[in-house]
């Protein structure tokens, strides 16, 4: 739907923030959680028994079922990709993706800055604790180097591709509205669950292409949910009080915590809650990741690092690391 200026009125706006995360019930001008919304508790909780099942059996179990959680996506997303870039006005999405630059916005706007790399730290899950935990668990003499060019290169293709699905549902969602891409451009939730549902819906069987992207996005954020609930898992199992307990008990300990931490985001004010933790963990990320770096190089030792990867390798990853740092000090 559109106003009578023509704006798009989004969906998120008028049925997913009021209604599906309950945001209806809030007091006027307030920010403080007045209920738990009961139908998201049980989808939180849902989400937390298929996470138990996929990590409380083993790493074996986990990377079986990371074949379907990861592969069907991949899958998906190349399928959005195409269909996004052959609909009607998707070039005009496009050109506003790839096609018209700025840099000024690189030396005017310092935050654009850290807000793309911790947008890397959290899509490739750098400082999480993730890489630690499923590297535990390959060969000592694994390419650990070649390893991790490649997921940071399969991170930033995907990325990619998922742009141009993106921009060019938008650019088809200008040209239904006969409008222009900025203006029907949104950003995080209001993209998620408002304008890009809004063009899939106007396709053949839209309805099923929106199941199908919705079930997309269930895949992806299991994938990613139960790789976190991993990291913590590992690490508590190879203590003496975990090997007691065992993994299947350990791991129910972890994802109740969790379960009762989530608590707080399934409240009507949970997307307030999210908003404050996605803008100081963006943080944290960046300080522990360049604390893990500097420990880990620290104890292992500058020469052992040239003997194990070589010089280049070694010196490239100081300078991309410590003069932007002394750049962004001055």
């Amino acid at each position: 739907k559109t106003a009578e200026n023509g704006d798009l009125i989004s969906p998120y706006s008028v049925h997913f923030g009021p209604k599906i995360i309950g945001m209806e019930s809030l007091n006027e001008g307030s920010l403080n959680p007045t209920r738990l919304v009961p139908d998201n508790v049980g989808y939180l909780a849902m989400v937390y028994i298929i996470m138990y099942f996929c990590v409380a059996f083993g790493i074996k179990v986990t990377g079986r079922i990371a074949y379907f959680t990861m592969g069907f996506p991949i899958l998906l997303l190349f399928i959005f990709f195409f269909r996004g870039v052959t609909l009607d006005g998707a070039s005009d999405g496009i050109k506003a993706y790839i096609g018209i630059w700025d840099l000024s916005v690189l030396r005017e706007r310092g935050e654009v800055w850290s807000t793309a790399v911790s947008q890397i730290f959290f899509s490739i899950g750098i400082s999480w604790g993730i890489f630690t935990a499923y590297g535990s668990a390959c060969e000592k003499d694994a390419p650990a180097v070649s390893n991790a060019v490649i997921i940071a290169a399969a991170n930033s293709f995907f990325s990619l591709i998922a742009g141009f699905a993106i921009f060019g549902a938008l650019g088809n969602l200008a040209t239904l509205l006969d409008s222009d891409v900025d203006s029907v451009a949104e950003a995080g939730l209001s993209l998620v669950f408002g304008a890009y549902p809004i063009v899939l819906a106007q396709l053949p069987n839209g309805a099923h292409w929106v199941r199908l992207f919705f079930f997309f996005l269930f895949l992806l954020g299991i994938d990613s949910g139960f790789a976190f609930m991993e990291a913590v898992l590992i690490v508590l199992t190879d203590t003496p009080y975990g090997q007691k307990l065992g993994k299947p008990i350990t791991a129910a300990i972890i994802h109740v915590v969790a379960f009762t931490l989530g608590l707080l985001f399934v409240t009507d004010a949970g997307l307030f809650f999210l908003d404050v933790v996605d803008f100081y963990i963006n943080y944290l990320l960046l300080f522990v990741g360049f604390l893990e770096a500097f420990a880990g190089g620290w104890v292992f030792g500058h020469e052992k690092q040239i003997d194990s990867v070589g010089k280049t390798l070694v010196y490239t990853y100081m300078g991309v690391t410590f003069v932007p740092l002394l750049i962004a000090s001055g």
